[in-house]
């Protein structure tokens, strides 16, 4: 079930521009911060509401998923250590802390909720048509909806394959 959050839209971030908030689960979400006029928005400064999927209990060392064949193990081992990877750097680049909605209803900006947290199993539907486990490693909150970044394995070279997904490319991985 998705969490409903707030943050403050960091002074210097221009509409368009994304800013990293930091979740009560750990995770860190990219939002980005919408366009000036837009009902509800006051510009930097002004608060924002967000929903997001928090980590299942287990997730980060798959002991929540389904017993998993080595090879799984092997690509999810990977795809944490990938999506770990991005969050630090988001981290140390400076995050705003989310908090609590106010007690009454909120006014503000409102984005479209996440569907997907970081580090979830989820199968994506590749441009040729068809379906890869995938693993989210990223989460960016717009105004026309969640994107996310997924990890599909490594390249022959040892590169990470990452995809770039809506969430209609997304669905959960049972």
């Amino acid at each position: 079930m998705a969490v409903t959050m707030t943050a403050t839209v960091p002074e210097g971030v221009a509409s368009g521009g994304y800013f990293s908030v930091s979740t009560p689960d750990g995770q860190v979400l990219q939002l980005q911060a919408p366009d000036a006029g837009t009902a509800g928005y006051g510009g930097a400064g002004s608060a924002v509401s967000f929903a997001y999927m928090p980590k299942a209990p287990g997730m980060e060392d798959g002991s929540a998923c389904v017993e998993m064949h080595a090879d799984d193990r092997e690509r999810f081992e990977a795809a944490m250590a990938a999506a770990n990877a991005k969050q630090e750097e988001l981290a140390a680049a400076g995050v705003v802390a989310a908090t609590a909605p106010p007690a009454e209803e909120f006014v503000g900006f409102q984005f479209p909720p996440a569907t997907f947290s970081v580090g979830e199993n989820a199968i994506v539907t590749r441009s040729d048509g068809s379906e890869s486990g995938c693993t989210i490693t990223e989460v960016f909150l717009t105004a026309l909806g969640p994107l996310y970044v997924v990890y599909l394995g490594q390249g022959e070279d040892g590169t990470p394959i990452t995809k770039n997904a809506e969430g209609s490319d997304l669905r959960k991985y049972e």
